[in-house]
C-alpha cells in the first residue's frame, strides 16, 4: 500500500499510466476478501484502475505438486503479465510496461539466506534485484520498520497478512527464527551486512556476465548454434555463464533469468567435454523449459517446438 501511494504521488511530477493488479490467493478465506476490499476501496477513492483475480493457490499447488509459496508466486506473476499486456495493448503504448513489487531490504536479506541454504552462485547470492526484466522494486533500500513508520506517518491503511506469522513457510522461519538467532549470537543485525554481501556479489556477477556475453556474441555461428571449440577455450566460470546466456536466448533484458541450475550447467559442461575429447560422438541434454541442447564436435544447438533445427 505504501508503494502504491508512492507511485500515485510520483505521477504528479512524472506522468505515467498506473494500473493496479490484486491477486486473491483464496488461502485465508474471509481475511483475503478483506485484503481485496481494501485495495478496491483505495483505488476507487483515488480513481486508479484495478484488476482483481481470484487464483486458487492451494489447488494449483496440489495439481502441480509444488509448495504453496511457489504456487502463489507463479499465479501472481501470470496475473501481472496478463494485465500488463492487456493494458499496453489497449493504450497502444510503445514503451515496455513495468511491474512494480514492494520488496524491501529485509526481504532481500531473507532471500540471500534462503539462496545460501539451497546452494547458489553469485547470481543467487545477490538476492532480490532492483530491476529484473519487467520487474522493478522501488522500496528495496527501505527496512520493513521504515515502511511501517512511513505508512503510519501518512495515515495509510494496510492489512497484515496473518500467514506471515506462521512458521509453516520457509521464508517465515528464516525471518522469525534464523535471523533473530543470528543477531543474538553475533550481537548485530545481520540484514545490512547480508545486503552488502549481495551488492558485492552483484557487481562481480555483472562483470562476469558482461564478459560472458561478449564471448557469446563472438562464438555464435551463422545458423544460431554455438561453437563448441570456442566454449572449450574458456575457464569454467565464463563457460558456465556463456551456456546460461545461450540457454536463455542471449543477454536481452527480458530473458528468462537463471534457467539452468549450477548442477545442470556442470552436467552440460561435462557432456561438452566428453564430446570434444571424442569420448562420445554426440550428446543431448534436456533443458528445464522443455527444449533440448544438442552437442556435436563443432557446435551446440538448442532445439524447441518452435525451432526444430538439427536432430541427433
Amino acid at each position: 500500500m505504501l508503494m502504491l501511494d508512492f507511485l500515485r504521488l510520483l505521477q504528479e511530477n512524472h506522468p505515467f499510466h498506473l494500473h493496479v493488479c490484486h491477486v486473491n490467493h483464496m488461502i485465508r478465506a474471509g481475511e483475503a476478501d478483506l485484503d481485496e476490499a481494501l485495495v478496491r476501496d483505495y483505488c476507487r477513492q483515488h480513481r486508479i484502475p484495478v484488476t482483481v483475480f481470484k487464483a486458487d493457490a492451494p489447488a494449483y499447488a496440489r495439481e502441480h505438486k509444488t509448495g504453496l509459496e511457489e504456487a502463489g508466486r507463479r499465479l501472481r506473476r501470470d496475473c501481472y503479465t496478463k494485465v500488463g499486456e492487456e493494458v499496453q495493448k489497449e493504450m497502444g503504448a510503445e514503451p515496455a510496461y513495468r511491474i512494480a513489487l514492494a520488496h524491501h531490504l529485509d526481504d532481500r536479506a531473507e532471500s540471500i539466506i534462503m539462496h545460501m541454504g539451497r546452494g547458489t552462485g553469485l547470481g543467487g547470492l545477490a538476492g532480490i534485484r532492483y530491476r529484473d526484466g519487467r520487474y522493478i522494486r522501488p522500496l528495496l533500500d527501505l527496512r520493513r520498520k521504515d515502511v511501517e513508520q512511513a505508512a503510519r506517518a501518512m495515515a495509510l491503511a494496510w492489512r497484515e497478512d496473518a500467514s506471515n506469522l506462521s512458521d509453516r513457510f520457509l521464508r517465515n522461519r528464516v525471518r522469525n527464527q534464523l535471523l533473530p538467532l543470528w543477531e543474538e549470537v553475533f550481537g548485530h543485525d545481520p540484514a545490512p551486512l547480508l545486503v552488502r554481501l549481495g551488492d558485492l556479489a552483484r557487481e562481480d556477477d555483472r562483470e562476469l556476465s558482461a564478459q560472458a556475453l561478449r564471448h557469446l556474441e563472438e562464438s555464435l555461428l551463422p545458423d544460431g548454434s554455438l561453437s563448441l571449440p570456442d566454449l572449450q577455450k574458456l575457464p569454467r566460470p565464463l563457460a558456465g555463464r556463456l551456456l546460461q546466456l545461450f540457454a536463455q536466448g542471449g543477454g536481452g533484458e527480458e530473458r528468462t533469468p537463471y534457467l539452468l541450475s549450477e548442477r545442470q550447467i556442470d552436467s552440460l559442461l561435462e557432456l561438452c567435454q566428453k564430446v570434444a575429447r571424442g569420448e562420445m560422438p554426440r550428446a543431448g541434454f534436456d533443458l528445464p523449459d522443455g527444449r533440448r541442447a544438442l552437442i556435436s564436435r563443432s557446435w551446440i544447438l538448442i532445439n524447441g517446438p518452435e525451432r526444430p533445427g538439427r536432430h541427433i
